[in-house]
């Protein structure tokens, strides 16, 4: 569960619709982005957020303007590292963004840490956890949900048997907790919560530590495409979609839609 943001700048919306365009591989290391005026018309904003999206995007070290002419996403970028959510927080001032960041770093880790080391205990804790889940679902209430959200990722931390990184995520609930509103977390996105919380338990008690890190990352990414969509759709200036001349994805790429389970 994420507070929520000041109501965002369309030069922050640009920030995170460009990203996604990278995250799904329509826009890759190297490639020149559409000229800004063409840009600016299929995204339908006016030059001026235009170009402070995109002075945000070469601050960040996503894009750069080469000698010559011309926008291009960074040689040698990897878009794994992209967090739209990320630098839309940050671009508002507000410490989440970096909270956020450090998340999709070490959280993955720890649960490919948790599979080599949870013992027993640790692994009974986090079954409580899901089954209290489970039992919340089926008698929703929303700040009981969001605790047994954050416990479960504790009591994760816990059985990766590293001391710091406990501390580390009870600070970040902490942070989390001191806001004063949460994003609503809907019926359905509980459940996705609870689907993802199962498949890294189960990675976990198979000792399978590849599947448990890509399990928690694809948790952490779907919750990021959740809370964007929350907070961009509103008065988004269009959809994401691949900029007229833009390479399609790379062949064999997942569709971003199974990753999501719909």
């Amino acid at each position: 569960m994420v507070q929520p943001i000041r109501r965002l700048r369309l030069s922050q919306q640009i920030v995170a619709q460009i990203c996604q365009l990278i995250r799904q591989g329509y826009l890759r290391p190297g490639d020149r982005l559409p000229p800004e005026r063409d840009l600016a018309d299929q995204l339908q904003v006016s030059r001026a957020s235009l170009r402070e999206a995109l002075r945000g995007l070469e601050i960040a070290g996503i894009i750069e303007s080469r000698h010559g002419g011309g926008t291009y996403v960074r040689d040698g970028f990897s878009s794994g590292l992209i967090s739209p959510l990320a630098l839309v927080l940050e671009a508002s001032g507000d410490l989440l963004g970096d909270l956020w960041e450090v998340r999709i770093i070490v959280e993955p880790d720890l649960a490919a840490l948790a599979a080599l080391r949870a013992t027993p205990e640790h692994i009974a804790a986090l079954e409580e956890v899901v089954r209290q889940q489970a039992a919340e679902l089926a008698h929703p209430e929303e700040d009981r949900a969001t605790h047994l959200d954050r416990q479960f990722h504790v009591a994760l931390a816990q059985a990766s048997e590293n001391a710091v990184a406990v501390q580390v995520i009870q600070l970040m609930n902490r942070v989390l907790q001191g806001g004063r509103r949460h994003f609503h977390a809907s019926p359905e996105r509980r459940r996705r919560a609870y689907h993802w919380h199962q498949e890294i338990l189960g990675a976990i008690r198979a000792r399978q530590p590849d599947a448990a890190r890509d399990a928690m990352l694809r948790h952490l990414r779907e919750v990021e495409e959740f809370i964007l969509g929350s907070v961009v759709a509103t008065r988004a200036p269009r959809s994401p979609e691949p900029p007229r001349g833009a390479p399609h994805p790379p062949t064999g790429r997942r569709d971003a839609r199974a990753d999501r389970g719909d």
